[in-house]
């Protein structure tokens, strides 16, 4: 009888599990439609691409792809070892950028080129901005794009497989379909606080500078990854070539960075919500003094470079606080900053790709601030192994061997540590260069055309030198270093502010034998350079500058202010004048 029961219960229980089989394989789907993350609905996995497109794109791929991403699409290409980050590993089938829920392969067809619809293509198109990844478009033809994506996503992506239905879906991120929420101040203002509240700023550090974890993350490879800086926008991977564009942190956000620390936020967070933080960290972005975007360059995909650093005339003392009203209202100067790579020991692996500059000057002295992003103070424990002097110093380079042991990016966060540095060369006689000679821009060219270069580092030191020659030690200027000075060094979230005073030089003769003379009106050769201490930066591994010129700005006559309100006045009593004539010849008098 029990038995009986229990066969006819088990019976029951069989065919009510075949009831929710059934309707789970014919009802699941609006089930599962139910529980999607708000702004996503369920999409279609693409069909696989037609076998000559594989083949096709198979010469493509070792043609232009496979000196980064190796033979079989694992990353370890001629080129990955001193790239950081490595270039992607195709295996494994994880992508960063897509429309897709977190964790699912990206977007997807051979046969639709449409933005919005197919996320590889795109980022083939418009590449990786802030890594080595370029933009295709203009080298590839749109075929080719496809027809490389197509052997990528076939025959390299090995661990999953585009067109598996039972083990992939697609979740697409309706990006086009929902409307932005205006950046308004509320709206910043609300982004503000949930950054805080979903804890980004562990990792983004309290001012968006990418400071607040900066040695402790890995990618899914175990290499060491960095948050992203959110006033840096240009450098956002994802930014499409399109860097203010707040769609792309709001689909950042809402489907999280596969293969990094950086998750989706979508399962605990509305569409409003993830609305305010895009418009809170768009907001970050550097922009110019009246809050429009900066002029981007097309062919760098970095802020448009203007050579001429000006520096402005002011009266009596020039302010050390950086927060004083002539350096907020001085306009700054966006000066892009390359790794030295020319000379050993190279630096590869650039931290500073910029820096900041202001200028201002009077009577005696010529002041300039400097500012730049860098994720960590690094000051040297113990005495440095060489002199201040000496250029030939022996500095870690990554060796150039293959593989991921011995690569860049593994050794990141693993450098003798450093001071960061801030230095600037200037020709000593420039008025003698002939158009358009230049000294060089490493360290001068001989003794004929000496450089002034004065540099400052994080332990409290600033030095003046004379540079002949990028392989020749420093001659050092102690004369000259009594008359120059630190006015404000700060680090704090992210970012160091320096302020540097110097003399003008000598007014009186114009000897140009020893320093360095910034007379007004006159455009002075100028290079930047900056070391990072915690990237083991130190000697001629460093970031470097292009030449820049910096010019002072002669002051506005007075007659500049009295002139034109002698003609506005003037103006006033002609029109009077007419207007009263006119009036009396109306009424039949003269004047």
């Amino acid at each position: 009888m029990n038995n009986s029961s229990s066969l006819k219960a088990g019976r029951l229980l069989t065919a009510a599990f075949g009831v929710v089989l059934i309707a789970g394989s014919t009802g699941g789907f609006a089930f599962a439609e139910e529980a999607l993350p708000e702004g996503f609905k369920k999409g279609e996995l693409a069909p696989e691409p037609a076998a000559e497109m594989i083949e096709a794109g198979k010469r493509v791929y070792f043609t232009k792809c496979v000196w980064c991403h190796g033979v079989d699409g694992a990353g370890d290409g001629p080129s990955a070892d001193r790239l950081w980050p490595r270039p992607r590993n195709f295996n494994q089938g994880t992508f960063k950028i897509r429309r897709t829920a977190s964790g699912e392969l990206p977007l997807f067809d051979a046969k639709k080129p449409t933005p919005g619809q197919n996320d590889l293509f795109e980022t083939l198109t418009h590449g990786l901005p802030g890594s080595a990844m370029p933009s295709w478009e203009g080298i590839l033809t749109e075929e080719q794009r496809l027809q490389v994506l197509s052997f990528v996503t076939t025959q390299l992506v090995k661990d999953r497989k585009f067109t598996d239905k039972q083990s992939e879906a697609q979740t697409v991120l309706q990006l086009d379909d929902l409307k932005p929420i205006p950046a308004t101040a509320e709206s910043v203002a609300e982004g503000a606080l949930l950054v805080k509240e979903k804890k980004c700023v562990e990792c983004h550090g309290t001012e968006g500078r990418g400071d607040g974890n900066a040695f402790n993350l890995k990618d899914d490879w175990g290499f060491s990854i960095q948050p992203a800086n959110w006033h840096k926008c240009w450098n956002f991977r994802g930014s499409r070539q399109d860097p203010y564009n707040v769609k792309n942190i709001f689909r950042t956000f809402s489907t999280g960075v596969n293969g990094t620390p950086m998750p989706s936020f979508a399962d605990n967070s509305t569409v409003q919500e993830r609305w305010h933080i895009a418009n809170f960290v768009n907001s970050l972005c550097e922009r110019k003094a009246d809050g429009k975007p900066l002029d981007i360059d097309p062919m760098a995909d970095k802020p448009k470079i203007n050579f001429v650093v000006s520096s402005g005339v002011v009266e009596g003392e020039i302010p050390a606080d950086p927060e004083h009203e002539l350096w907020k209202n001085r306009a700054r100067r966006y000066v892009a900053m390359g790794g030295q790579i020319t000379h050993k020991p190279r630096n590869f692996v650039n931290r500073i790709d910029d820096i900041w500059v202001k200028s201002l000057y009077n009577d005696k002295h010529v002041v300039f601030m400097f500012q730049w992003d860098d994720r960590t103070k690094s000051v040297a424990t113990g005495k440095l192994p060489w002199a201040p002097t000496e250029v030939n110093i022996d500095v870690k380079e990554q060796d150039p061997k293959t593989g991921e042991e011995g690569s860049i990016a593994m050794r990141q966060n693993n450098y003798a540590v450093y001071n960061d540095a801030i230095a600037m060369e200037t020709a000593v006689k420039w008025k003698e260069l002939p158009s358009p000679i230049k000294p060089r821009y490493l360290f001068g060219s001989n003794e004929q055309y000496p450089v002034d270069i004065v540099k400052w580092e994080a332990d409290g030191s600033l030095r003046a030198f004379e540079g002949t020659g990028w392989d020749k030690d420093f001659a050092e200027r102690d004369t000259y270093e009594e008359n120059i000075k630190i006015l404000h060094s700060e680090w704090k979230d992210g970012r160091w502010t320096v302020i540097i005073q110097r003399p003008l030089g000598n007014k009186k003769d114009q000897d140009y034998d020893e320093d360095t003379f910034f007379e007004m009106g006159q455009y002075i050769p100028t290079v930047f350079f900056a070391w990072d201490g915690h990237n083991g930066d130190a000697g001629r591994k460093m970031a470097v500058s292009a030449f820049y010129y910096t010019f002072l700005e002669p002051p506005t006559p007075r007659e500049a202010y009295i002139y034109p309100v002698v003609i506005a006045f003037g103006v006033v009593l002609l029109e009077g004048w007419v207007l009263t004539r006119r009036s009396n010849k109306r009424k039949g008098k003269t004047l």
